[in-house]
């Protein structure tokens, strides 16, 4: 069992992507997001009550950084000596949408975490549920990747692994959901997706009905994952981006152990098809 952690809990509120075209995925995102779009410290935001994205130039399919909430300042502050005293070092904090008090960690890949107080809090529902809720990173440097994460506080939920042994995928939760960060091996340092929480299986329904009336195609799903145990369908945007809408996410208990997967099509997709990464 894990040593308590001030992180925990903490809930990723918005993440920055890089993009060649940030107006054109700005465009898209106010679209599908139903969100509205604007200019924020030199970045495009796309912003609805639950859910942010904030776009800057660079390139393409490429995390900045993802921001995790604390629910108050005294937390925000026990954990920040907390890895301190880990020997992590902190830097000022890259979002504009915390308040005084935020700072960032970077991570072995060269993204950012950052941790903050929100300066607004969600004013309630949108129009259509859709919570920011996870990210997910891909990285030919997993092991040092999920061992940062652990450092950080992240509870490793699920694992997965090949015939080796090795680990494929590591899924790790900074409050009682499944996963709020995961790492999938690869071959190359990328943003491999995020993921929209919608509560359950009439809002996945509605949500491909708006995709489907904005003649936006899904990709992959409806599906069933394995770990997470989530419903789930899949898209990608105009630079390749993948983005998840996600339902009924697993709840695990703080000591609840880790669990092991083994990397085949049926780990991702329990009904059928899945979207194999390597």
């Amino acid at each position: 069992m894990s040593a308590p952690s001030a992180l925990r809990p903490a809930q990723l509120h918005h993440v920055q992507i890089t993009s060649e075209q940030p107006a054109v995925l700005a465009e898209f995102y106010g679209r599908v997001l139903d969100g509205t779009v604007s200019d924020v410290g030199g970045a495009l935001m796309v912003s609805g009550a639950e859910r942010t994205l904030l776009i800057e130039r660079g390139a393409k399919n490429k995390l900045s950084f993802a921001a995790y909430a604390f629910e108050d300042a005294a937390r925000l502050a026990r954990y920040r000596d907390e890895i301190a005293s880990k020997g992590i070092n902190s830097r000022p904090s890259p979002t504009p949408l915390f308040a005084d008090g935020a700072f960032a960690v970077e991570l072995p890949d060269g993204q950012a975490f950052a941790f903050g107080v929100p300066k607004e809090r969600a004013s309630g529902p949108d129009r259509k549920p859709g919570r920011l809720q996870h990210v997910v990173v891909a990285s030919e440097r997993l092991p040092v990747m999920a061992a940062f994460a652990e450092k950080l506080g992240f509870l490793l939920s699920d694992r997965v692994h090949d015939q080796d042994k090795d680990t494929t995928a590591a899924f790790f939760r900074s409050d009682s959901e499944h996963h709020s960060f995961a790492v999938f091996r690869a071959r190359s340092r990328n943003l491999d997706h995020y993921a929209f929480e919608v509560g359950c299986w009439n809002d996945i329904r509605d949500w491909a009905d708006h995709l489907a009336a904005l003649h936006i195609p899904v990709g992959w799903g409806p599906g069933r994952h394995g770990p997470g145990n989530n419903l789930f369908f899949m898209l990608n945007d105009p630079d390749g981006n993948a983005l998840e809408f996600s339902a009924e996410i697993e709840h695990l208990t703080e000591d609840q152990a880790t669990r092991e997967w083994a990397h085949e099509q049926r780990t991702l997709n329990l009904w059928g098809s899945a979207w194999m990464r390597s």
